[in-house]
């Protein structure tokens, strides 16, 4: 039994809504970050899945083009939203 495409699907919006669930229960806004990368890897993932399976588009790595560049935006994201939780920390 192999994994298709639907198994890769399900498994970003499974990443996709749990990272929307931890943003939405954390009070704090460091623990509301942390669920970011959660969101945006299921996107990645499902980036990815669509264009390892599609068939009929001539770039087969545009998929994987928008989910390298995703992840940099996240990390970028992740690195302001740091540094703005550190500068609102009271010392």
């Amino acid at each position: 039994m192999s994994a298709g495409i639907v198994h890769f699907l399900f498994l970003g919006g499974f990443l996709f809504a749990a990272g929307a669930l931890a943003m939405a229960r954390q009070r704090g806004f460091a623990g509301a970050l942390a669920g970011l990368p959660l969101m945006f890897g299921g996107a990645a993932l499902d980036l990815v899945a669509g264009s390892r399976f599609a068939t009929s588009v001539k770039d087969q790595l545009a998929g994987q083009e928008f989910a390298v560049l995703l992840t940099v935006m996240t990390v970028a994201y992740v690195a302001v939203g740091a540094a703005l939780n550190r500068l609102e920390t009271p010392r």
